[in-house]
């Protein structure tokens, strides 16, 4: 009886600490590709429950303030202090379902409609965006098309929009008034990230410009913003640091450990976050 119990006990201590190792390894690779470690956070729906298990639902936006699953359902998520539940994670108090992100602040629904993400001033989150609102007819612009998964502001004083399509490519669509006191149009469109340059369809990016938070996401790969003359911009202050978009083999190596990236913080499968480190 003593002998079972002994390996029983012995057999669970070395499946936690090879479980342990295997974690301890994605951190130590992920700290060596550029980032902090963070804290852990509790979102039960987006993990597995056991180490041969898959979560429940699967991420397809994180904005750093809600998560958007596979089927567009919204969740309000706390990263520093849990809700009532003790997770940091809780189902968005609407109805809607995302089909298309603009700046991780405005949404258009399945409806074909356009919801606020998030409150402020008199705005209340989730409710509908009102052809008032001084920025109606760009979001309209950029939006209304079926094939528009997700927008992102360029340049906000040209007027350049970053558009990913199903079409697995990224436009870029100036979007202005030519004339004073005319409503906006779509100037011209042109593709700026090609997708057979990443080797696959582009399925997320984000736009920082020279920035570590500017990437881009296919299907099996990640390419992310990195400083080619590290060393020498970080030492003088008259080098400027010069970015360039480069493949990051640790997120196809991990790319069954890491649940969600949005270009400044990745969050594993064993709850761990990381942030970019500046």
């Amino acid at each position: 009886m003593r002998k079972t119990f002994f390996r029983v006990g012995l057999l669970s201590f070395l499946l936690l600490l090879c479980f342990t190792g295997c974690n301890g390894n994605v951190t130590r690779d992920i700290r060596h590709a550029g980032f902090n470690v963070g804290a852990k956070v509790a979102c039960d729906q987006f993990f597995p429950a056991k180490k041969d298990e898959v979560a429940r639902e699967k991420i397809l936006y994180y904005t750093g303030t809600h998560i958007i699953n596979t089927d567009g359902k919204i969740y309000d998520f706390s990263a520093g202090q849990t809700y009532a539940s003790g997770q940091n994670c809780r189902e968005a108090s609407t109805s809607i379902r995302v089909k298309a992100i603009f700046d991780n602040n405005i949404v258009k629904a399945t409806d074909g409609r356009y919801y606020y993400l998030h409150s402020n001033n008199n705005v209340e989150a989730y409710s509908e965006v009102p052809t008032t609102d001084n920025a109606y007819q760009v979001y309209d612009i950029l939006l209304k098309e079926d094939d528009v998964v997700k927008v992102v502001t360029a340049d906000n004083s040209t007027g350049l929009y970053y558009v990913l399509k199903v079409d697995g490519n990224i436009w870029g669509n100036v979007v202005n008034s030519q004339e004073r006191n005319q409503p906006p149009k779509l100037i011209s469109t042109q593709i700026v990230y090609d997708m057979t340059d990443f080797g696959g369809r582009i399925i997320d990016f984000n736009y920082a410009g020279d920035s570590l938070a500017t990437f881009v996401k296919t299907d099996s790969k990640v390419f992310r913003n990195k400083i080619k003359n590290y060393d020498e911009c970080s030492k003088y202050a008259d080098i400027t640091c010069e970015f360039e978009l480069m493949e990051d083999p640790m997120f196809e190596e991990y790319k069954d450990r890491i649940i969600t990236y949005n270009g400044s913080t990745l969050i594993t499968d064993y709850k761990m976050t990381f942030t970019v480190a500046s």
